[in-house]
């Protein structure tokens, strides 16, 4: 860049008033253009960008290589107008969509930790100030987050993929309800304020399949809503969606993820070979994104795992000694 002592010797240098008037409009705008390359943001953008790589160098190999920029609307928005379901089919693995509207600097005192560290920072990141919200808010913020892309009065129910009124409250097996994907169970908090109305688990589902889940822990069975006795496999749209929640739900608590299952009321869920790999394979959609805002709207606090997918491999999978940048 251009130094003031360096404007100084080029007035000195050129007293022709002509000349010296071209200097200065050059100087002009040559501040502006460094000044642009070397703010970093643009300051209507308050999208936090995914880490890149470890080494502080370009490698070519960061986190974020085959991550997709959002559309968004004039408010800067994202845009969903695909269901879950017909978004999946047209990514590929890892094609993790970037997130908007995270709040400046909400990430930022977690950067450059690892491990252990890395893990009580984003637990403490997403506690503090956080709501606790009454069960029957629930009905609302799943209304708001869980809304159809191809219908607003409607709901997408997670498993089923399918959309229903947001009037067709469960009656029985009937209508929808607030599916708990990490189970009231594992933890024995029922829908107690916190925990058992947590947006960031609390999806709208249909009654029946709801029934059909149960309890059981998430895996790999025999395809799309397929069980045993232990584990229960949800539609690929909905696998990345329960996984990050899991994942949410194991930092925000204390909660434990393993690949065991049938624990009873132990506060741990699985399996988590398979979530780990349903977190790519299922990447982080518009939808997801724009729930992830509602949801922060409602309570105050953010699933760190949507708006980093990067964030899983740090905490849960061959990333864990390694050093996170945000």
């Amino acid at each position: 860049m251009i130094q003031s002592r360096h404007l100084l010797l080029i007035l000195y240098w050129d007293t022709d008033t002509y000349k010296m008037k071209k200097a200065l409009y050059l100087l002009f705008f040559l501040s502006i253009f460094f000044y642009a390359c070397d703010s970093g943001n643009n300051p209507i953008d308050d999208t936090e960008q995914p880490d890149g790589d470890n080494t502080g160098g370009d490698t070519g190999n960061s986190d974020n290589i085959n991550y997709l920029t959002p559309k968004v609307d004039g408010s800067g928005k994202i845009i969903v107008n695909l269901t879950p379901k017909a978004y999946v089919q047209q990514v590929e693995k890892g094609q993790h969509m970037t997130s908007v509207r995270i709040p400046a600097n909400y990430y930022t005192s977690a950067s450059i930790l690892s491990g252990s560290e890395l893990r009580d920072k984003l637990k403490t990141i997403i506690s503090s100030g956080a709501k606790k919200l009454s069960y029957s808010t629930v009905w609302t913020m799943c209304e708001n987050g869980d809304q159809n892309p191809n219908n607003s009065s409607q709901i997408w129910r997670l498993y089923v993929e399918q959309g229903m009124s947001k009037t067709e409250h469960s009656t029985g097996s009937n209508g929808w309800n607030r599916e708990h994907v990490w189970a009231k169970s594992h933890g024995n908090f029922g829908t107690s304020a916190g925990k058992g109305t947590d947006g960031h688990h609390l999806r709208a589902s249909d009654a029946r399949e709801n029934g059909n889940r149960g309890n059981l822990d998430f895996a790999n069975v025999s395809g799309p809503r397929s069980k045993n006795g232990t584990f229960y496999e949800p539609p690929l749209s909905a696998k990345g969606d329960v996984a990050r929640s899991i994942f949410y739900m194991a930092v925000r608590y204390g909660f434990t993820v393993d690949n065991l299952g049938g624990q009873g009321k132990a506060a741990r869920h699985g399996k988590l070979d398979d979530l780990l790999k349903w977190n790519e394979l299922d990447p982080v959609d518009p939808y997801e994104i724009r729930r992830n805002n509602i949801i922060y709207a409602y309570q105050n606090n953010r699933n760190p795992f949507i708006d980093h997918p990067e964030l899983v491999k740090y905490i849960f999978g061959d990333k864990k000694t390694a050093i996170w940048k945000n």
